[in-house]
């Protein structure tokens, strides 16, 4: 009886519906109430139905009360059967009151922006969406290598690999769609490489255009959310090494194993979309990473208007740390590294929060890093102190043979601080809902 108590949550819009059935009834009632004792012979028969109820149930109250109760639970539940019958054709596989429930709850749930690129944002998405719609994933589009990189120089559009995976981590749908879409090609001259999901989005954007593309294959894929570039502008990375080379191209900067001094954006004067700054600008949280730092985080801060942006924000903004240091990017990096490196990018306190991993790596797992040269990122409380950045520390790691983050440990360290929120106080009953629906993870 589950679905039944759902029925009765905030925001659903049934409860109205029921209560004007209830009026109903009673009209109906009261109605052949008046009829039966005003018309003769009908009288006789309520009374003989009335003493026959009588002899079964006795006289007082509590008896006629059960059979009332007992009356409109079997009305409810053959409404409930009756729709059940009517729509199962159209929603197969689903219950109709949770598919009800998970969209209208949804529907409610706070406004997210998390900004991004690469296995992180995806990972941080399909945790969030579990508890809202309200999602817009900022994506970079300064890819240039495998896939991306061949449709990004053949067709002269921005490359789709991270807005594709952002689609399919968003996805409500069947798996085998999703699967259809992270299909990758691995024969053919023209074909080996590319994935499906990049061949769709080139097409559609060859019909509707890039921004328009990723919205129709939003369609497709029915995502909890949105997901936009962060530029439609044809944008390149250009790194400043410590010992003074350039290197030009995403691709190029992730293979290097020189310290990055400085990363840029060529052309420098991109703007960033006019829908992200408005996202940003609604938002009630702003999320950045996790992903990797000079490829994944800083593209998109560097793009005119969005660091601004997120500094004129009074929604919490939090970074999502790395597990792990990478060997191209940051190198023996601590937390408090990562933050200066956006510092002195983009400028200062940018962030309120930076969540961190707590959790201990098992020693076979840290010696397969360490053989590639990687190590955890250490949490250095004094320096991250003097940053003026508050540290959320929780136990972050996904099971498994890699060190990635849980997603629904790391979405809900997010929405639980997003649910503390003063701001947030105008919405009770969707605060109530929404640390019921965290409470779940911790009983798991």
């Amino acid at each position: 009886m589950r679905w039944l108590l759902k029925l009765l949550y905030p925001g659903l819009g049934v409860k109205r519906w029921l209560l004007l059935m209830g009026i109903g009834l009673f009209a109906v009632i009261a109605s052949v109430l008046a009829l039966i004792l005003g018309l003769p012979g009908l009288k006789e028969l309520a009374e003989a139905i009335y003493q026959k109820t009588v002899s079964i149930f006795g006289a007082g109250p509590w008896g006629l009360l059960l059979l009332l109760a007992a009356g409109l639970a079997i009305i409810l539940y053959s409404g409930y059967r009756f729709l059940h019958s009517l729509l199962r054709d159209f929603a197969p596989g689903e219950k109709a009151v949770d598919a009800l429930y998970q969209s209208r709850y949804l529907k409610r749930g706070p406004k997210v922006v998390v900004i991004g690129g690469g296995t992180g944002l995806s990972t941080l998405l399909r945790g969030l969406k579990e508890y809202t719609s309200n999602i817009t994933a900022v994506v970079t589009v300064a890819d240039d290598g495998g896939s991306s990189g061949k449709l990004r120089g053949e067709l002269g559009m921005p490359p789709p690999g991270d807005i594709r995976n952002c689609l399919v981590a968003l996805a409500d749908t069947e798996p085998l769609l999703e699967t259809l879409f992270q299909y990758r090609f691995k024969s053919g001259d023209s074909l080996s490489g590319h994935s499906f999901g990049n061949l769709f989005l080139a097409a559609m954007s060859q019909i509707l255009g890039f921004k328009d593309a990723i919205k129709a294959s939003g369609k497709v894929l029915a995502i909890r959310g949105k997901v936009l570039p962060v530029t439609e502008e044809n944008i390149k990375l250009k790194a400043i090494c410590e010992d003074g080379r350039e290197i030009l191209g995403e691709s190029n900067i992730g293979g290097t194993l020189g310290a990055i001094r400085r990363l840029e954006l060529v052309p420098g004067d991109c703007k960033a979309l006019p829908e992200v700054l408005a996202a940003i600008a609604s938002a009630e949280a702003i999320v950045v990473g996790p992903g990797s730092l000079y490829t994944s985080l800083l593209p998109n801060l560097l793009v005119g208007g969005v660091a601004e942006a997120i500094a004129a924000s009074k929604a919490v903004k939090m970074y999502v740390c790395n597990i792990m240091t990478q060997i191209q990017e940051t190198r023996s990096f601590s937390a408090a590294d990562h933050l200066k490196v956006i510092d002195e990018h983009v400028g200062p306190n940018l962030f309120d929060y930076i969540i961190v991993n707590n959790q201990p790596i098992g020693a076979e797992l840290l010696q397969r890093y360490a053989e590639e040269g990687a190590e955890p990122v250490k949490i250095d409380w004094d320096q991250l102190r003097r940053l003026q950045v508050r540290v959320l520390a929780a136990d972050l790691l996904q099971p498994g043979q890699v060190a990635w983050h849980n997603p629904r440990a790391l979405a809900k360290i997010v929405l639980t601080k997003i649910a503390s929120q003063s701001h947030r106080t105008s919405r009770f009953l969707d605060n109530l809902l929404l640390e019921a629906q965290l409470g779940k993870i911790s009983r798991e």
